[in-house]
């Protein structure tokens, strides 16, 4: 009795975690099933063809700012917090518990409390209307995160490892790029990937920095676009078009790195 009682648990157990999961789901794909839909009801792919020949926001252009913002930031702050996650893991020096709990601070901070002093920064430095002017603000918004993550994965690798490696004469750097990189590939996988989604739906550096259309990365292109139409049935459909056409890459990032994603989200666990 008592493990038929067991086995109806469990059972109930995992429905429950699949309708839950299945309605998460829901949130997220319904959205999108929804904008590919309305972007044919009026006008088919002429939607899609007339959001590429826009003569006011260049598709590509825009693609490309993106682009740059967000490999330049994810490249970045992978390399940053790789790095500092070492040290904070697996090295001793005055101060390191007071410097990453600082650091880690900086994750109660929203970003719009400090757009006033960060605009001003920005402005001072010259990198208005420039991409520089964006990567910046995002590597160091995104460094926190992304440090906790990798820290916390170094964590779980064995010093011992690393002290065999130091007998037999390796620096610090090389245990670094020798043992530590090669065992957390899906950890330093994952933040690549979530660090550069995160910079490329970001609104409100853009919206902060960026003056000229030529420079709007898709989050400032989209706002645009939907303030440039009279909001007919037509121009919704473009605007539903535009949507897709805008999220499509960071979509085709995610569907090929989700292995990584995933990788990277349990290694801790099964290490642990």
């Amino acid at each position: 009795m008592k493990k038929k009682r067991n086995a109806k648990w469990e059972i109930r157990n995992i429905a429950g975690t699949y309708l839950v999961l299945l309605i998460f789901a829901a949130i997220w794909i319904l959205p999108l099933i929804i904008a590919v839909v309305k972007s044919f009801t009026i006008n088919g792919f002429g939607n899609y063809a007339y959001v590429l020949n826009y003569d006011k926001i260049n598709y590509f252009r825009v693609i490309f700012n993106s682009m740059t913002i967000a490999v330049t930031s994810a490249v970045v702050v992978t390399l940053i917090t790789a790095l500092a996650a070492y040290a904070f893991s697996k090295m001793k020096f005055p101060g390191s518990r007071i410097i990453y709990g600082a650091i880690l601070a900086c994750l109660a901070v929203p970003v719009a409390a400090v757009t006033s002093p960060l605009f001003a920064t920005i402005k001072n430095m010259g990198l208005l209307d420039h991409h520089l002017g964006v990567i910046i603000p995002l590597i160091a918004f995104n460094a926190p995160m992304m440090l906790l993550m990798i820290k916390n994965y170094f964590d779980t690798i064995p010093d011992e490892l690393l002290e065999s490696a130091r007998i037999d004469g390796a620096s610090r750097f090389r245990i670094w790029y020798v043992f530590m990189v090669p065992l957390s590939v899906p950890m330093i996988a994952n933040v690549l990937v979530l660090t550069f989604i995160y910079s490329w739906n970001d609104y409100l550096v853009p919206l902060l920095v960026m003056r000229s259309e030529e420079n709007y990365p898709v989050t400032l292109a989209a706002q645009y676009f939907m303030s440039s139409t009279y909001q007919s049935p037509e121009d919704v459909a473009r605007i539903y078009a535009v949507m897709i056409l805008l999220a499509l890459p960071s979509i085709l990032v995610y569907l090929v790195s989700q292995r990584f994603l995933v990788a990277g989200a349990t290694a801790g666990a099964v290490k642990g």
